[in-house]
């Protein structure tokens, strides 16, 4: 799917006709690393009887990563079991999406670590659309990440020693995984905090599903964790709360791919680097990912972790 590199707020407003003759505004809503996104207010929003969309425009380069075709149809799944906001509008061929604006507070990593509550129920939403949403997209996480580094080797993105070291690490990871999979669920894949929103009765929403697709959960898991500075006894608790008890040979899986977003996510971030026209330090935010996939290698149970697979 091509992207048009000139496409604006304006462009996309113009072509949804529902929208001809109505007061629309926008204004820029920051944090988005990948995408550009807009808040949008239709006939004054809510407060005045109309409505509120937030526009997500596809920054340059995310083609390479996302369908947005696929995107849509993991926010359509997400939505059907309650976890996710509606989308309203696609805009084809650039995939630019209008979705239904949810109130509430933004996660960030301190108001989900160091609140168990908070964490148990991040495990319980993970879990409600692990159960029950069924993707058509089917992602396998060895193979992605070897299309990702060549992608990254093809366009001349940095290839840190740290990185090329971790990379050998993945080999050990993919083959220990290998030995006894977990079935594929319906998985998000960037479970960063800011992609959870605690509504004003307390429902927690999950947003930006365009890594989204089917592979195993406790990948998932593993990037929730990679992403958010927990203690061990966190890590415990995410997987006990998941598997219903401690179960010590998928906690291990957890941290495996704990490992294993981290790199991810560190070649994403070089691609990001080379191609990307959005003000970011990309490679500042990719070595830390890759620092974080490093102390798992390193951690003195690593080795326990790949045998008990």
């Amino acid at each position: 799917m091509g992207e048009q590199t000139h496409l604006t707020p304006e462009d996309i407003i113009a072509r949804i006709e529902d929208w001809n003759g109505k007061d629309v505004r926008y204004e820029e809503l920051g944090g988005g690393i990948t995408n550009h996104n807009y808040i949008v207010w239709i006939d004054g929003g809510p407060e005045n009887g109309g409505k509120k969309y937030v526009m997500r425009v596809p920054g340059i380069g995310t083609d390479m990563f996302i369908d947005r075709d696929v995107e849509r149809e993991c926010m359509i799944q997400a939505d059907k079991v309650g976890v996710g906001p509606a989308v309203a509008y696609q805009i084809d061929p650039e995939g630019a999406l209008i979705i239904d604006f949810v109130e509430g507070q933004v996660m960030h990593p301190d108001t989900i670590s160091g609140h168990p509550e908070r964490l148990q129920q991040v495990v319980k939403t993970v879990k409600v659309f692990h159960d029950g949403a069924v993707f058509g997209h089917k992602i396998k996480l060895f193979d992605m990440l070897r299309k990702y580094t060549k992608i990254a080797r093809d366009i001349d993105a940095p290839m840190p020693p740290e990185l090329e070291s971790l990379l050998l690490a993945m080999e050990d990871i993919e083959t220990a995984t290998a030995r006894n999979p977990v079935p594929d669920v319906a998985c998000h894949n960037d479970l960063l905090s800011e992609n959870f929103i605690v509504d004003a009765d307390g429902k927690m929403w999950i947003i930006d599903w365009e890594y989204g697709g089917m592979t195993d959960p406790f990948f998932d898991l593993g990037d929730f964790v990679m992403e958010h500075p927990f203690t061990r006894e966190e890590e415990r608790l995410i997987a006990a709360t998941y598997c219903g008890g401690m179960d010590e040979r998928l906690f291990g899986r957890m941290m495996l791919y704990k490992s294993v977003s981290g790199v991810w996510w560190g070649v994403w971030a070089m691609i990001q680097h080379t191609v990307s026209k959005i003000d970011f330090d990309y490679m500042e935010w990719g070595m830390e990912r890759m620092a974080r996939a490093q102390s798992v290698v390193d951690d003195p149970d690593y080795q326990q972790w790949l045998a008990a697979q």
